[in-house]
Formats: structure tokens, sequence, C-alpha cells
């Protein structure tokens, strides 16, 4: 019995157990990859979601294929193109608020778009929209009147107000084209304030739009081309004077007298300091001192008549830079036919006359009539306001 046990024992011994660190092996092998699949699987879909949307998104940005339908999108002012973003969006212009902005700044194209009406389509790239939106021509036109004597400053705000154009698109034909007359030429490189006395002040037809902003300043300075004609050059000639030295003595003019028969008088005593510049090396013309301040007006202080501009020429010999401001043909005229005289000193009176002095002794005593004068013109305006006011 013994025997036959030992024998069951070693056939029992003999028989082939299961293998458990095999099984567990292909359990492991499929997991993984099962793994793999899955992983493999989250690559492609994410891919496949990455490319549609950057389909979807490279479709709104250059319009391969959106629907026509025109959108009127109206904008009211100081708006820039950052800020219309969401209004497109939401009026179905465009479908990505947020990748419109990221393009414009990318760009560096944030530009003002003018007030007014505008016809945008869905089936319009970015760049389209943006075009349309900064650069609008129109075939509406209008009337603006430039007065005689507006600064540079003046002249833009001006249009600005009138909704003409929008600031950016101004600034930049301002200050930036170089226009090709050839009265400019000396005046170059373009820079800010560098047209100034060249937009010549008269009434114009133009039409409204940034597209053609660059076609209303060539106009103006064409103008100005014709304008200054062949009298004044030979005045000019005659004197021994530039262009430049014309239309700066021109614009002092036009900021100075106020009647029109005293221009060449003014222009006369201008000259007679230039050209005594050892007895009087100052002209002491308040106009260029304001413009120099950035005012067209008002008291000028003790402060003001110290300060450091070069257009403050109470301590700047000689003229200024440039023009102060864009003189009308009168000016010029005078700018290059001064009267002859002796005068070297002029006040001016409250109804816009001067009185001229030949001496400072004299010119002291019109400074006192001047002053009497002014103060009796105030006391009756004062008396007027106060019987109006009963």
């Amino acid at each position: 019995m013994e025997n036959m046990d030992n024998n069951v024992n070693q056939e029992t011994q003999r028989i082939p157990q299961p293998d458990k660190r095999r099984r567990r092996s292909r359990r492991v092998k499929n997991s993984g990859c099962a793994g793999t699949v899955v992983y493999v699987i989250a690559v492609l879909g994410i891919s496949i979601v990455l490319s549609l949307a950057a389909v979807f998104i490279a479709n709104d940005v250059f319009a391969f294929v959106k629907d026509n339908a025109v959108k009127e999108i109206t904008v009211s002012e100081n708006t820039d193109l950052l800020s219309l973003a969401d209004r497109l969006d939401n009026e179905g212009v465009i479908n990505y608020g947020t990748i419109f902005k990221l393009y414009v700044r990318v760009k560096g194209d944030n530009q003002g778009v003018l007030a007014g009406s505008y016809a945008l389509n869905p089936n319009m790239d970015y760049g389209q929209i943006i075009d349309t939106l900064v650069n609008m021509s129109s075939t509406e036109t209008m009337q603006i009147t430039i007065p005689e004597g507006y600064s540079i400053a003046q002249i833009k705000q001006l249009l600005l107000d009138e909704h003409v154009c929008t600031e950016d698109a101004l600034d930049e034909e301002l200050n930036t084209y170089a226009f090709k007359h050839e009265f400019l030429q000396s005046e170059l490189p373009a820079e800010e304030g560098w047209l100034e006395g060249y937009l010549f002040p008269d009434t114009y037809e133009i039409y409204k739009g940034n597209a053609t902003v660059r076609n209303t300043i060539n106009t103006m300075l064409n103008n100005f081309g014709d304008k200054y004609d062949e009298e004044i050059q030979a005045g000019a000639d005659a004197l021994g004077r530039s262009m430049h030295d014309i239309v700066t003595v021109a614009s002092l003019i036009e900021r100075e007298a106020q009647v029109d028969s005293e221009r060449a008088t003014i222009a006369g005593v201008i000259y007679n300091r230039l050209n005594n510049s050892g007895e009087f090396p100052y002209l002491q013309v308040d106009a260029s001192v304001l413009y120099g301040l950035g005012r067209t007006g008002g008291t000028l202080s003790e402060e003001d008549l110290n300060s450091d501009s070069p257009y403050n020429l109470y301590n700047h010999e000689g003229l200024p830079p440039g023009p102060i401001c864009n003189p009308g043909y009168a000016s010029l005229y005078a700018a290059a036919h001064p009267e002859e005289h002796n005068y070297y000193y002029y006040v001016a009176m409250p109804d816009g006359t001067h009185l001229f002095a030949n001496s400072y002794e004299e010119h002291q005593a019109n400074i006192a009539t001047s002053d009497a004068a002014q103060a009796a013109a105030q006391a009756e305006a004062a008396a007027n306001a106060e019987a109006g006011g009963e």
C-alpha cells in the first residue's frame, strides 16, 4: 500500500501544473496593447478636433467658404478695430471675435474707424474687412472752409469735427507722407508740422473717407502752389528772401493783423527789425510765442515770455523756425511787398487796428493809449452785459 501511494504521488507530481506566471504576462501584454490603442485613438481624436478647429478658423480668417449676406454696421465716434470685434461677431460678419482681435494685434493694425455706416459681408476675409473699415472711400462730398490763419492743429481738428476722416489716417498723411511738390523739397524729411504754412486756406469740395485724405491735402498744397504766384516770387527775390522766409513772415502777419490795410505796415515793422538786428535782435511777436505754447490766443504771462520755445521771439533772435499758421494770399503778398517806413513797434487797439511808433518812447505812449482804450472797452462791455441782464 505504501508503495502504491508512493507511485501515485510520483505520478501526480509528473502531471504538468498551470504556468501562472505565463498567464499573468499575457494579461499585462494585452493591457499594454489596449492602452496603446486608446492613446492612439485619443491622439487621433485630438488631432482631428484641432484640424477641424484650424479649418474653421482659417475659413473665418480667409473666407474660403462663407455666406454671402450684406450686413450694415453703424460705427460711433472714437471706435477702433479691437472694440469692434465683438460687434462683428454678434452681427455675423465673423465667427470668432477673439481670433479677429488676435489678428489685429499681430498685424499691429488697431486703427481708428471713422464714424458712419459700413456695408460688410461675411464672405470678406479679415484683411478686406479691416481695409473697408479703416480705408473708407465715399462718393459723398462735402464743402469745407479752412479759415485764413488756421494752424495745422486747427485744420486737423476741423476735419475731425466734420467727420471727414479718422485721426490716425490724418496723422499718417500730415506727418509721414513725403509729398512731391517742388516747393516742399527743402522742408523734407516729412515730420510732424512740416506742412505748416503750405495748406492754403480756402473753401474746398472734398470726399469723405480715409482713402481720400491724401487727395484732400494734396489739393490744398496744389492751391498754395498756384497762389504763390510770380508777383509774390518777384517780391521775395527783391527782398533776397526764400519762400520759407516769405511764408514764415506771412504767417506772423496773418496772426497779428486784423485789418487788411495794416498787413503791409506790419510786414514793414518785421523787416525793419530783421534788417537792424544789432539794435532790434528780437521780433517780440506775441502770436509766435502763443504758437510755441500750443495756444492761439490769451494773455501772455511773465512765465510765458520767458519760455524756452524756439518760437518765443522775446528771447530767440530773428524769425521763428517756420510758419506759425497757414496764411492767405493777402498776407503772402504783404510779406513779399512790405511797406517802407521807419516803424519798429506796434500795439493793438480794441477795434483790431494798431498804433505804430518809430521810437520806444513813442511806443510807451501808444501802450498807455491802448491800455486806456482797452479798459474803456471792457467797462462798456460790462455795462452792456449788466443792462442786458436786467
